[in-house]
């Protein structure tokens, strides 16, 4: 089963195991949705059931089924938690998720190769890839400077004039 991060454990949260999440998708509704979450650690992969959530202030508040103090949720501080792949959302045809991005080579309209996603920022205005190769560049993730997403093919093509490196 392939585990999809969606977002972080920041803080304990009162005295009864309840723990502060911040959500890295922008539509909280799909959160709701999840029956299990994961956290992984130390090579094991423990299952985690939200027995309550709530929404607050820019972040979720969740209760989990049989962790009832703090100290038995402390183990969870600073983690990522995940999803199974197959629980996430269909995105639509013109959105992709940063893992399927991520390791994907970048190429120019002429087809050569400028390097390897290494990373999605998020950066409010429109996400940015960082691409490495012999040098590292920005890349806006929008029309103009991104010209096709393959995923079939592991290649992102940008227009390498229209950058500014």
């Amino acid at each position: 089963m392939r585990c999809i991060p969606v977002g972080k454990v920041v803080a304990e949260h009162g005295l009864k195991g309840e723990v502060r999440f911040k959500y890295y998708n922008e539509v909280s509704e799909e959160f709701l949705k999840y029956t299990s979450l994961y956290a992984e650690r130390d090579g094991r992969r423990t299952e985690l059931r939200p027995a309550g959530i709530r929404f607050q202030k820019g972040f979720f508040y969740i209760k989990f089924e049989g962790l009832d103090r703090p100290e038995m949720v402390s183990f969870l501080m600073n983690q990522e938690l995940c999803v199974r792949e197959e629980d996430l959302p269909l995105p639509d045809s013109d959105e992709y998720y940063d893992y399927q991005l991520i390791g994907l080579d970048v190429i120019n309209l002429r087809g050569e190769k400028i390097g390897k996603v290494e990373q999605i920022l998020h950066t409010g205005a429109n996400d940015v890839m960082v691409v490495t190769g012999i040098r590292e560049i920005f890349v806006p993730m929008v029309d103009g400077y991104v010209s096709k997403i393959d995923l079939g093919s592991s290649c992102i093509m940008v227009d390498e004039d229209a950058l500014l490196v």
